[in-house]
Order: C-alpha cells, then structure tokens, then sequence
C-alpha cells in the first residue's frame, strides 16, 4: 500500500513544503520512522527530533519551523491528520460476505448483505447481523440478538440471548455481553440465585476492549450509550446506565446500579460502589474507589475517592506532621516533672 504524498496531502487538505512525488508507504513514530514512511510532530519543541528523523515526510502544525531538507505537511491539528493517515495504511478486513464453511449459523438468523463468519463462528435462531458487519472466529451470537452495520466482533465475543448491538460497534476477542447479573439472596443457609431477566444494550460508536464483561440487567436494561470507549479487563455490572463518549480504562470494576453521565473518565483500577450516580464530565482517579455520588465536572480521588482539593489539602497536612510530632515531643520534655 503506497501513497503519492501530494495525495496524502489533498486528503488531509494540508499545505505541502517539499516534493509532493516522494512515495509514503507507512507510518511510524518520530524517532523510529525510517526512509518512506510518514511520521508527526504536535509541538515545536520537536524541531530537534525532526530534523534527525529518517522519515520521509512530517506532519505539523501551521506555525512549526521551516526544517531544511524536509517534506512538512502543515495543518491546524497533526495528531487529528496522522490518525487519518493511519487509517489509510489498516490493514483491510476480510473479503466481505464470506461465510466460513465450519461456522453454524441457523436458519432461523437473518444475515444482511456483507456479513462475513469466520471458523466456528456460531449464529442462533432470531439473531438479527446488519449489513458489512464482520463475526470472527469462535464468536458466539445467541438468540434473538440485534447486531447493527457495520460492526466488529473478535475472536471469541459471545453475545447472549436478547442483547442489542448498534451501529459500527467495536468488541474485541474474549469479551461477555448479556452474562447474568451477580445477584444472590441468602435464604436456610445458602445463597439462592436471582434469575436475572433483563438485556444488554450497546448503542452506536461504542468500543468495548478486550475480555471485558457487560452483565445483563436483573430488569429492564444495561446501557451503554453512544461512543463510550471501553478499554480490556473492565467490568459492568448489571443494571449500569453509562452515558454518551464516556472513556474508562483498564481494570475498572462498576457495580449493579451505577449510573454514569456523559464525558465521564475513569482511571484505570477505579471502582464503584453499587448505586451511585456520576454527573457529566466528572473525572474519576486511577485506583480510586468511589463511594458516594460524584458532582458534574468533579474530579475525585485517593482511598476512599474524595474531592481533589480535600486530598491535596490533606496531603499538605500530612506533610506538616513530623514537624509537629518534633513540637509535640518538645513540649512534653519541657512539662517532664
């Protein structure tokens, strides 16, 4: 896969100093890019790195230094550009429409145009897959489940029965969608399951990483809205309701009940105690446990999480103690019988 760069150039609709003939064939990092790949620089500070890069051509910023014997390609945002040049050079799905000769998918599904299946791939009765949608090997689609267009499923995805999925969701290998809530009731010594009745539903533009678990509702729903991105090993409990483009990273647990707002961001090995509400662009600490409601656009954090101004605060008192224990001791010699 190759690129003219004047055509890279009129792709991104930047300003080209240099030769729009040099041949792009990839991209890489600044420091690790070699001859014919195309690599960015977000900040003049780079000028040193830039002139060094055996790269054959740099996006920058408008105001970025001229460097002699460099082909830049000026714009207003270049991590916005490179990203758009890096989807240039994916690498392509499978050939659309293929269904793989070992999956199994019933009769009873209906599979829009473009669908492909990969190995073992098993699709049950009702399932509903929209148009270009890709299964990959081993994935998992129960009954009745809605997948919208233009979707990804990994390796190993399971999708349980009744789940809904919207359009162009992201899910990578491994991942749990509609397992059972964790809900028990201690009854004549033992620990009586609640049946839990309810779905999963993922709206459009969402991404879920990999092995990450979305339990199905006890009732009603579990809810995961329009772009929120989700990274690996995360757990959603049942009857979660996490609003639009929410980013929570690795290892976050949420307990049943939660509800999130929209631009909301967890730190990675946060957790959430059952029931509580975070308002919109709230911020929540990496290892941080949340316990109690979380104002719109608070950032909390620390064990247990608490408003940030109160941990500093806290912090700097902290700071004061041996001094004060110096004091203390001082005293006490001074009032010694």
């Amino acid at each position: 896969m190759e690129y003219a760069l004047r055509e890279i150039t009129a792709r991104l609709g930047a300003e080209l100093a240099g030769d729009g003939d040099e041949v792009i064939s990839g991209v890489n990092a600044l420091e690790t890019a070699r001859h014919g790949e195309l690599t960015f620089a977000d900040h003049d500070k780079y000028v040193p790195q830039v002139r060094l890069t055996h790269a054959s051509a740099v996006i920058v910023s408008k105001q970025f230094p001229a460097v002699a014997g460099k082909n830049l390609l000026r714009v207003a945002n270049p991590r916005l550009a490179f990203v758009q040049v890096m989807v240039m050079f994916q690498p392509k799905p499978p050939a659309a429409g293929t269904i793989h000769a070992t999956a199994v998918v019933s009769p009873e599904a209906t599979l829009d145009g473009g669908v492909t299946v990969g190995e073992c791939a098993v699709i049950r009765p009702g399932a509903r897959i929209g148009r270009g949608t890709i299964i990959e090997s081993g994935a998992h689609i129960g009954e009745g489940v809605a997948i919208g267009e233009g979707c990804y499923l990994g390796p190993n995805v399971v999708v349980m029965a009744g789940a809904r999925l919207g359009d162009r969701v992201r899910i990578h290998g491994g991942s749990v969608i509609g397992a059972d809530g964790f809900g028990y009731v201690w009854t004549e010594g033992r620990h009586m399951k609640i049946p839990q009745l309810g779905t999963v539903i993922i709206e459009d533009d969402v991404e879920l990483g990999a092995n990450v678990c979305v339990d199905r509702a006890t009732f009603g729903s579990t809810i995961i809205r329009r772009g929120t991105k989700i990274d690996n090993l995360v757990q959603i409990a049942h009857n979660n309701v996490i609003g639009e483009d929410v980013i929570i990273t690795g290892q976050v647990g949420l307990s049943g009940s939660v509800t999130v707002g929209n631009r909301v961001m967890f730190g990675g090995q946060s957790g959430v105690v059952d029931h509580v509400t975070i308002g919109d662009d709230a911020r929540i600490g990496a290892a941080s446990p949340v316990t109690k409601d979380v104002k719109p656009g608070e950032t909390v954090w620390g064990f247990p999480a608490r408003p940030s101004r109160r941990v500093k605060r806290e912090l700097a008192s902290l700071s004061l103690l041996p001094k004060l224990v110096k004091q203390l001791q001082a005293l006490l010699r001074k009032s010694a019988p």
